[in-house]
C-alpha cells in the first residue's frame, strides 16, 4: 500500500506545478508516504515534518466535536509567509491525512476542490464532496 500511497503523492504533485508537497499520514502523524517536486527544497527538515504532521492531525481530530452542527471539515489550510499549507482530511481506517504544500502564488482552493479532491475520491481515501 506503500507504494500505491507514493503513486498518490506523485499523482497529486502532476495536477499543478504550484504544488510543492504532498504527503500521506497515519492516524498517530506518522508521514506514511511524501513527494516533493523536483527541484524544490525542502524548508523543513524530516523530523520537523514529521512533528509538524503530528500536530496537524491533533487539530483535525479536535474539530471532530463540532462536525455534527458544522459539517465535515473539508481541508484545513494555513498562509505562512513563505509557502501555503493545506491539511485534507482522510476517511479511511489507516490513514488520517493528505498534507500538501503550495507556492503562495497557488489559487489554492480550487486547486483542492477541482483537483485534488477528485484524485482522494478516485482512491477511496476519501468520500464524495459535496460543495
Amino acid at each position: 500500500m506503500v507504494d500505491n500511497l507514493k503513486k498518490i503523492c506523485n499523482e497529486i504533485l502532476s495536477l499543478d506545478k504550484s504544488i510543492r508537497f504532498a504527503g500521506i499520514t497515519n492516524k498517530m502523524g506518522k508521514v506514511v508516504a511524501h513527494q516533493f517536486r523536483e527541484g524544490v527544497t525542502p524548508m523543513l527538515t524530516f523530523e520537523e515534518l514529521e512533528g509538524s504532521a503530528i500536530k496537524s492531525v491533533l487539530r483535525m481530530k479536535t474539530r471532530e466535536d463540532y462536525e455534527a452542527k458544522l459539517g465535515r471539515a473539508v481541508y484545513t489550510f494555513t498562509l505562512y509567509d513563505k509557502v501555503k499549507r493545506a491539511s485534507i482530511p482522510l476517511q479511511h481506517e489507516d490513514y488520517a491525512l493528505l498534507i500538501a504544500s503550495f507556492e503562495k502564488d497557488a489559487s489554492h482552493e480550487s486547486i483542492i476542490l477541482s483537483k485534488i479532491l477528485p484524485v482522494l475520491q478516485n482512491e477511496g481515501l476519501i468520500k464524495r464532496h459535496h460543495q
